[in-house]
């Protein structure tokens, strides 16, 4: 049943996340849907996706959202399709509801990050990457994206090196482009161009 939840939260991001992380991880899974309900649901939205019927998707969202009002995912589902849109503020509200519903949802605080991000608030996206792990340290993409704010805007490589080397560590395939990457900054560190 969560399992459906993770796969559209996946296709979503999947789907392309404004130059920021693409994946949620797999024990991402909230309590507080029903069986019953919730599996012919998620199954109608994620076909709706893709089928590239994301207002259908969305409707079915809210449909959920009115049977199971104390459930956190459908809330995160629907800021992942406003995200996708450009709707920032909307994607924001619905993250910070399913916060308000179960703040120990970390894939809301994690949506929240990537919309600071992409507004270039690079304080706030610190604050809610951070929040992120706090929940769930296994979190590969948030120890990415906050590689990139410490190395890209605070400018601290040794925060940076230490994220990067957390991300690869916990994704599946090989990233060649990041791995290189952690090579040159290491390489900063270790040579003493970057001071600490």
């Amino acid at each position: 049943m969560w399992s459906n939840y993770l796969i559209m939260i996946i296709v979503l991001l999947l789907a392309g996340c404004a130059g920021t992380s693409q994946n949620i991880d797999k024990d991402m899974q909230q309590p507080g849907v029903a069986a019953e309900t919730a599996e012919p649901d998620m199954e109608a939205v994620i076909a709706a996706l893709n089928d590239g019927k994301p207002n259908v998707a969305e409707a079915l969202l809210h449909g959920l959202v009115q049977r199971n009002p104390q459930a956190a995912m459908p809330w995160v589902n629907l800021g992942l399709i406003s995200f996708r849109r450009g709707e920032l503020d909307r994607a924001q509200q619905a993250a910070e509801r399913a916060l308000e519903l179960q703040p120990q949802t970390a894939v809301a605080d994690y949506l929240l990050g990537l919309i600071a991000h992409q507004k270039n608030d690079a304080p706030q996206a610190l604050k809610h990457y951070l929040a992120t792990l706090g929940k769930d340290q296994q979190h590969a993409h948030t120890h990415y994206n906050l590689a990139l704010l410490y190395d890209t805007y605070f400018q601290d490589i040794e925060k940076a090196v230490h994220h990067y080397r957390r991300y690869l560590e916990l994704i599946t395939d090989e990233d060649k482009a990041t791995l290189a990457w952690l090579g040159e900054l290491e390489s900063q560190l270790g040579s003493g161009e970057v001071s600490e």
